[in-house]
């Protein structure tokens, strides 16, 4: 039985509760109104019209140092600037969700008004900044900088800018412009130009910024290469033979080789790891991703981490001109499937086949490994 001192605790600890959270909605509610309209209003300008306003704003993501101008005239973009932002968007796999104006503002922001995400720029600051680079990247690295902002989600919440976020916008700038074919001095022209030479309670100096630039483009480049990686096959590297020279090129070859290119025909421990990504056996080849290689190969040619390269086989077909027996010619084509991890070897063009095989990779040795091998 419940007696009075419990009776009172109990009903207090509920109106307590449901108090709370009565003021935690009306609270979050007041946020989300106070997030709504924190940055201002706009009235939009169009093809149809001169002129749009902005009033009030507070908040944005500068290119260079935060906006200064609270109210602001804003016109319909230019075409080059539309088809520009179109171009990086396409680059990044996402949709356009932002509108695009230009103004007066000697800089370029990334904002929300009324929940809408907006870029807008100034399209003298673009021209200079093209000019005195001789680059048209330039500009285009100022709008892909702002557009990272929206893309990392910065404005979402109205983030003042801070050195993460602008080395964060930074970075998405030199992977986009990668994508799009700007070299590393084209990436970094307009920070180059514009950059501070110290940091800002806002934004970083240009020598970190450079850097993030160059972070992005050269994150980028390492993709150029690379694609997706299967899955390992659900088998054991126990199961299959170890495939050497003999059994993958013909003996004419071999001969030949011994004779007049003595060191071609040895592997000298010059190996390769990598996982098998496509294989087209009836045409005589495989892709593989490359995830290692041994010193002795390196030196002999040079690092190749991280590239997919495609390798040709000879021969591996029971009956020719080799030593591969007919149960190591299944046993073969179990082994090259998509997702192997192997242990391989690969040679520049055949013996006796002239410069049309120069630039073409033989495979001279294949030897399934575990997966955790690499």
């Amino acid at each position: 039985m419940i007696n009075n001192t419990m009776k009172l605790f109990l009903l207090t600890s509920v109106l307590f509760i449901f108090i709370s959270c009565k003021e935690s909605k009306e609270t979050k509610e007041n946020e989300n109104e106070t997030n709504q309209n924190i940055n201002g209003s706009i009235s939009v300008p169009d093809k149809n019209n001169v002129e749009g306003e902005i009033n009030n704003l507070k908040i944005g993501c500068g290119f260079n140092y935060n906006l200064n101008k609270t109210e602001l005239k804003i016109y319909y973009p230019r075409e080059r600037e539309i088809k520009v932002i179109e171009n990086i968007i396409s680059y990044s796999g996402l949709p356009l969700n932002f509108e695009i104006y230009s103004g007066d503002i000697q800089n370029a922001v990334a904002t929300m008004i009324d929940n809408k995400r907006y870029i807008i720029y100034d399209p003298k600051l673009l021209s200079f900044t093209d000019e005195y680079s001789d680059s048209y990247w330039s500009s285009i690295s100022i709008l892909a900088h702002e557009i990272g902002h929206h893309l990392s989600g910065h404005t979402l919440n109205n983030n003042i800018s801070n050195h993460d976020i602008e080395l964060q916008a930074d970075k998405f700038s030199g992977f986009v412009l990668y994508k799009m074919g700007a070299t590393q001095e084209q990436a970094t022209n307009a920070m180059n130009l514009l950059g501070s030479e110290v940091d800002s309670e806002s934004h970083p100096n240009k020598r970190r910024r450079i850097q993030a630039i160059l972070d992005g483009w050269n994150e980028a480049s390492k993709q150029r290469y690379q694609g997706a990686i299967p899955p390992p096959p659900n088998d054991k590297p126990e199961d299959f033979y170890e495939f050497t020279t003999p059994m993958l090129i013909t003996k004419e070859k071999l001969d030949f080789a011994k004779e007049n290119y003595p060191d071609w025909y040895t592997n000298n421990n010059e190996y390769l790891f990598g996982v098998v990504t496509e294989v087209d056996l009836k045409e005589g080849f495989f892709n593989i991703r490359i995830l290692k290689s041994t010193k002795e190969f390196q030196e002999g040619f040079r690092k190749i981490e991280n590239e997919d390269w495609k390798v040709w086989i000879d021969t591996y077909h029971f009956g020719e001109d080799n030593e591969m027996c007919h149960a190591c010619q299944f046993n073969f084509e179990s082994l090259i499937v998509p997702g192997r991890r192997l242990k391989f070897s690969m040679v520049e063009s055949c013996p006796d086949c002239g410069t049309s095989m120069n630039g073409v990779w033989f495979l001279t040795y294949a030897k399934a490994m575990d997966n955790s091998s690499f």
